[in-house]
C-alpha cells in the first residue's frame, strides 16, 4: 500500500523527534517529492517536471522560478550526507514543510 504525503510527514516527525536525521531525511524527501508530483507532476507517466522525487528536487533546487527559500530548501533535502554522517538539512521536516507549503499542501500534512 502506498503511503501518504501526511504518514510521511508523520514519520519524519515522529523519527526526527527521536534524534534519527537520516530516516527523517529520507521520509522528509518522499513527502516533498509527493508534493512536487501533485503540484508539478513527477514520476512515471507524470514527467512534466522529473521523473523522479529525488530528481524533481535536485531540479526545484536550480530553478529561478521559485523562491530562495523553497530552492535551499530542496537542496538541503538532496544534499548527500557526509561520511561523519552529518548533512546540510539540521531540520529536514522543516524543510519538506517550507515545500509543501510553498506548493498550498499543507493541509494534506
Amino acid at each position: 500500500m502506498e503511503r501518504s504525503l501526511r504518514d510521511e510527514m508523520a514519520e519524519a516527525r515522529a523519527v526526527q523527534a527521536g534524534g534519527n536525521i537520516g530516516r527523517a531525511r529520507t521520509c522528509a524527501r518522499r513527502a516533498a517529492g509527493m508534493a512536487l508530483r501533485d503540484a508539478l507532476g513527477i514520476g512515471p507517466g507524470l514527467q512534466t517536471y522529473a521523473s523522479t522525487f529525488i530528481e524533481g528536487l535536485r531540479k526545484l533546487s536550480q530553478d529561478d522560478n521559485y523562491p530562495s527559500k523553497v530552492r535551499d530548501a530542496a537542496a538541503r533535502l538532496t544534499d548527500r550526507s557526509k561520511p561523519d554522517r552529518t548533512s546540510a538539512s539540521a531540520n529536514p521536516v522543516r524543510d519538506a514543510e517550507i515545500i509543501i507549503q510553498h506548493f498550498g499542501l499543507d493541509l494534506f500534512c
